[in-house]
């Protein structure tokens, strides 16, 4: 059997164990039921309502950085597209697994693997510097809380180093070591990818502008999902500060970049377990805190696949 459906058996196996796990020893079917009694369901349709916000807001971004790179895409294709990468992260280890698809989709304009890849990378970080931006502001401000939850640190720390590392191999010094280094047969040409998409990646130093209005729609896009979480806490009645929202949810999102389960699912769940554990809520109330995420993610994923269909 190939490696790859090695990984994918794993990763759903992975996910089940967790998911089964946590059923078992920390909730129950029947309690997470429970847990959706008197649920508010105008804050549940307010909520699913923002992903249409996002969707724009995120498809503007992308453009202004396919911008950078001297290319142009229109709008609709782009939403339509994040739309598709959203059916395939169903399916996909981490968040981000849709990617791929909208790699491949924007270099029908780009005509360069390369320059899309380069794109996509660096609008996911906007995205993750805003995260970790937030988090250390509102840990700041809420020292009682960082100290007692380890894991607030332990991913601003990861998360900045993830970054760190990411930043430096596009600068022109580890360009210049990868030009150096020997390499013999059919590695060559995988390494002239790798400075191919380096160089590509160097581009977006030339448009600091196009840089800064980026991540302002990333500061725009990361208050919606913010704002996303809360209104679904409110659904469920949960009695958590808004501005607490900016200190969890970005980690949970980290977490879910791990590339060990589908979709994040049984990370999603533990996270949200543990965390809400601070609060003094039940581990029910977060898996179906959980849950209602996973749904809207399901329903957005079939309307992405009916896009894929009909564009095909």
């Amino acid at each position: 059997m190939p490696a790859r459906k090695l990984s994918f058996i794993f990763k759903i196996l992975f996910s089940l164990t967790i998911i089964t796990l946590l059923l078992i020893y920390k909730t129950s079917p029947q309690e997470v039921i429970a847990s959706f009694q008197g649920v508010v369901f105008p804050w549940i349709v307010l909520s699913f309502s923002l992903h249409a916000f996002g969707l724009i807001i995120s498809a503007i971004r992308w453009q202004i950085l396919i911008l950078a790179q001297g290319d142009h895409v229109p709008l609709g294709f782009l939403i339509k597209s994040y739309l598709v990468g959203t059916f395939f992260n169903n399916f996909l280890p981490t968040r981000f697994g849709g990617d791929v698809i909208r790699i491949w989709d924007s270099s029908r304009y780009s005509r360069s693997l390369a320059k899309s890849s380069a794109t996509i990378l660096v609008e996911r970080l906007s995205g993750i510097f805003i995260l970790l931006v937030f988090v250390l502001v509102a840990s700041l401000i809420r020292l009682d809380m960082a100290a007692q939850l380890p894991m607030i640190w332990g991913a601003l720390f990861l998360g900045t180093v993830g970054l760190l590392l990411i930043i430096i191999f596009f600068l022109p010094i580890s360009q210049k070591l990868i030009r150096s280094l020997p390499a013999p047969g059919k590695i060559e040409v995988f390494k002239q990818k790798i400075i191919e998409f380096q160089k590509a990646g160097h581009n977006f130093r030339k448009h600091q502008s196009k840089l800064a209005l980026a991540l302002f729609w990333a500061f725009l896009l990361q208050i919606n999902v913010v704002l996303h979480y809360y209104l679904i806490g409110l659904a469920l009645k949960i009695s958590i500060p808004f501005l607490d929202y900016f200190i969890f949810v970005p980690i949970v999102l980290l977490i879910l970049t791990i590339p060990v389960t589908i979709n994040g699912l049984g990370l999603r769940e533990g996270a949200y377990i543990e965390i809400f554990t601070y609060y003094g809520l039940s581990a029910s109330v977060a898996f179906a805190f959980s849950l209602i995420d996973v749904i809207f993610m399901l329903i957005l994923g079939i309307i992405g696949g009916l896009v894929y269909i009909i564009r095909k």
